[in-house]
């Protein structure tokens, strides 16, 4: 984690050139994959337009697992899912003794399971207000603050009304106004899992981003907004097709019955009910399985970052891009299989995300090189003049995104 203090005098002399209480909106376009913008090109008018005035990444490297909700909470703390303790969207906690759901209202509540301070916390606690049309862990109350505006997730809400609940906290009055907003689209991540990356279906929902996009930036500028705020516009992940019953089947390799299974799917983890993680994992090994690899916690590779959390299991076993660890059981009753996936190693093309920054506070026609989205917490405290709380980035994107002050 960095130093704090060796840099934060650089977000103190920024945070003046943009106004006393500049205004951001962090937008999630989930499974934006890093070349839909030129991929559907027609369908992203707006989006780029907002890439070639302002900064651009080449692409976003995601944290491993690359899903939704552990890179949704790596960009708002600026901490890996080690370190923050999202380590799936499902996953267990032995401490609490109680498994994570990301589909359970309960544990969206429960500020037990989410460590760290994300962005909203962090601008209530130094005296801002924020506003959530949607975050992972923007339902809870973490360090003992929540955001002062939130919407409980609603999956039926379309692109427009989410658009529309946003603009009308950002409609208020000065002083009751937010400076400090999320706002969160699905549609892209639906259309991927159900039709793939190379769908029309796919092509569609990400032309109803774009337009909701400009949708957000009408209301903007109608309320005198526009010029003064800033946006960071960012995905969390990729997409790959998946192989057409590309299983490796669980219960080819172990006894379920002698095992728990805290989560599969790209990745598998596995506790053993009996004998030790080690030699759950030779007898794994010795069935030879295709498409995966198996590993102990400790020896998961470096650069994953996924060893030091007693929330990932003893064992893991990673599958293969486009393939997928299951149970027979389940395959089955699977309403139907999914043509796209995410989750497997950031460092594969697919799993490349977006990243887009445009207004007052932004470089103009930046393309950068591709950093980690561990970096951008940092980046949305100094748009706002925060002070960070301690996370695992450190100062370069702030550096070579931003306007050098007046």
């Amino acid at each position: 984690m960095f130093l704090r203090g060796i840099w934060f005098g650089l977000l103190l002399l920024l945070a003046p050139a943009w106004g006393a209480e500049p205004t951001l909106i962090l937008v999630s376009l989930d499974a934006f994959r890093w070349d839909y913008l030129e991929k559907y090109s027609a369908e992203t008018p707006h989006l780029r337009a907002l890439a070639a005035d302002g900064v651009r990444a080449e692409h976003l490297v995601s944290c491993y697992p690359s899903s939704t909700f552990p890179n949704h909470y790596s960009i708002a703390t600026g901490l890996r899912p080690e370190h923050h303790g999202i380590v799936d969207n499902h996953f267990f906690d032995p401490a609490l003794g109680a498994a994570f759901n990301y589909r359970s209202h309960e544990c969206a509540v429960d500020g037990r399971w989410w460590g760290g301070e994300p962005i909203w916390i962090t601008a209530v606690k130094q005296g801002r207000r924020s506003a959530c049309m949607f975050w992972p862990g923007s339902e809870a109350e973490i360090a003992g603050a929540k955001p002062t505006f939130n919407q409980a997730f609603d999956g039926r809400l379309t692109c427009s009304q989410r658009v529309d609940g946003l603009l009308a906290w950002l409609g208020l009055p000065a002083a009751q106004r937010p400076t400090c907003c999320t706002l969160y689209f699905d549609v892209v991540d639906h259309a991927g899992h159900d039709f793939g990356p190379d769908a029309p279906e796919t092509a569609a929902a990400v032309r109803d981003v774009d337009v909701a996009i400009d949708r957000l930036l009408a209301g903007l500028a109608a309320r005198g907004l526009r010029d003064t705020t800033n946006l960071v516009i960012i995905s969390d992940h990729g997409m790959t097709a998946t192989v057409p019953d590309g299983y490796v089947y669980l219960d080819d390799l172990v006894d379920l019955a002698a095992v728990q299974g805290d989560f599969t799917g790209t990745q598998a983890g596995l506790r053993p009910r009996s004998g030790t993680a080690a030699e759950l994992v030779a007898k794994i090994r010795k069935a030879q399985p295709a498409h995966v690899q198996v590993y102990l916690r400790g020896d998961v590779p470096e650069s994953l970052h996924y060893r030091d959390n007693p929330r990932i299991p003893p064992v893991l076993l990673l599958a293969e891009e486009g393939w997928e660890v299951s149970t027979r059981e389940y395959v089955a009753r699977r309403r139907r299989p999914e043509r796209g996936d995410h989750g497997y190693d950031p460092a594969l093309k697919s799993m490349w995300a977006t990243f887009i920054a445009d207004g007052p506070a932004f470089r103009h026609g930046t393309v950068l090189p591709p950093f980690e989205n561990i970096q951008v917490y940092n980046l949305l405290c100094a748009v706002l003049g925060l002070r960070p709380a301690p996370n695992d980035g450190d100062d370069r994107l702030v550096r070579s995104a931003l306007t050098a002050p007046n």
